[in-house]
């Protein structure tokens, strides 16, 4: 592709690639091939995308970890679906090359899907711009994407940055591998094209859940959505109190798919919530944050409350969302 050229040929002004990065991608590809998808690692090329609103406070730090992440020579486009921001956000990433496209929309499908169509890369990634990515991210997850025909995304996890009662509360749930099966994201994700494609892409009907909505799209078809758990990425969140109120618009105000989880009994629900003092003073002298003891359960109980008023003032779709092994 003659575009794809003259992007490998296209250097980061403040950006360089660690060739480490580069080392471990080679090594982590050469000679892999998907006999059914057709991808191999002579061929490959990516197509980065990410989908921003007002993202000024924590688009440059996103920017630059993909970069450090991503091997200059494996990318092809990098596109950023902008909701119409009314700070820095375009000029951040014009800056460190990545072209800036006004969304016809402003929602997560609605851009993400605007950016699928910009796609003409058989695998691309996806970002969100509250992300830190991983350093090994792409090394890491570009054999598990190429090496199972079946396997249509492939995703790290995410551990809160920046404030210190969320830090300690994911940290705790990363270190004892509490950290549910059956999660998954759309902020630091690999996919297969055609894939997406062929299932509609990112459903528009509900913006907050349209990750869950597409994954289950894609299982009901036979494919599979891989959780790489071993690689972590940071998730920039400055503020518990700006994070409360974002569980509380997620869960209450929007009309959100009702996620219910079959292989998570009662009872075992039951048990975490009375284990949540014992929880939240572990995570509390690990993380030598006290706060954190009353912290925890704070955040539990809003989340609870905000499921209950949620469900009490709307109407909800109930959708199963199972784990894979």
């Amino acid at each position: 592709m003659v575009l794809c050229q003259i992007q490998r040929g296209f250097v980061l002004a403040e950006v360089s690639t660690s060739p480490s990065s580069e080392h471990r991608v080679s090594a982590g590809i050469s000679g892999l091939e998907s006999p059914n998808r057709g991808l191999t690692a002579e061929d490959l090329k990516i197509d980065l995308v990410i989908w921003t609103l007002n993202a000024g406070a924590t688009l440059e730090r996103c920017l630059l970890s993909i970069a450090k992440a991503v091997p200059e020579s494996a990318v092809c486009h990098r596109y950023v679906i902008d909701g119409g921001s009314a700070d820095a956000t375009r000029e951040i990433a014009e800056r460190l090359g990545w072209n800036v496209v006004t969304a016809k929309q402003r929602g997560i499908p609605f851009q993400a899907n605007q950016a699928l169509e910009l796609v003409d890369t058989p695998v691309y990634a996806s970002f969100e711009q509250d992300i830190g990515l991983n350093p090994d991210w792409f090394a890491m997850l570009i054999p598990r994407l190429l090496s199972s025909p079946k396997t249509a995304v492939v995703q790290g996890l995410r551990a809160a940055s920046g404030s210190k009662y969320l830090e300690a509360i994911d940290g705790y749930g990363v270190r004892h591998g509490l950290i549910p099966r059956w999660i998954y994201s759309i902020d630091n994700n690999l996919y297969r094209t055609d894939v997406i494609r062929s299932v509609g892409g990112y459903p528009p009907d509900c913006a907050v859940s349209a990750d869950g909505a597409m994954r289950n799209n894609l299982l009901r078809k036979g494919w599979n959505w891989k959780v790489c758990r071993e690689i972590v990425s940071l998730h920039y969140r400055d503020s518990f109190v700006k994070h409360l109120r974002h569980v509380v618009i997620q869960s209450a105000e929007h009309k959100v798919l009702w996620e219910t989880y079959p292989e998570y009994r009662i009872p075992d629900k039951l048990a975490r919530f009375v284990a949540t003092p014992l929880t939240s003073a572990k995570m509390a002298s690990e993380a030598h944050t006290p706060g954190v003891f009353f912290a925890y359960p704070l955040l539990r109980a809003v989340r609870i409350f905000s499921r209950v008023v949620g469900s009490l003032s709307k109407q909800y779709r109930f959708i199963e969302v199972r784990s894979q092994p």
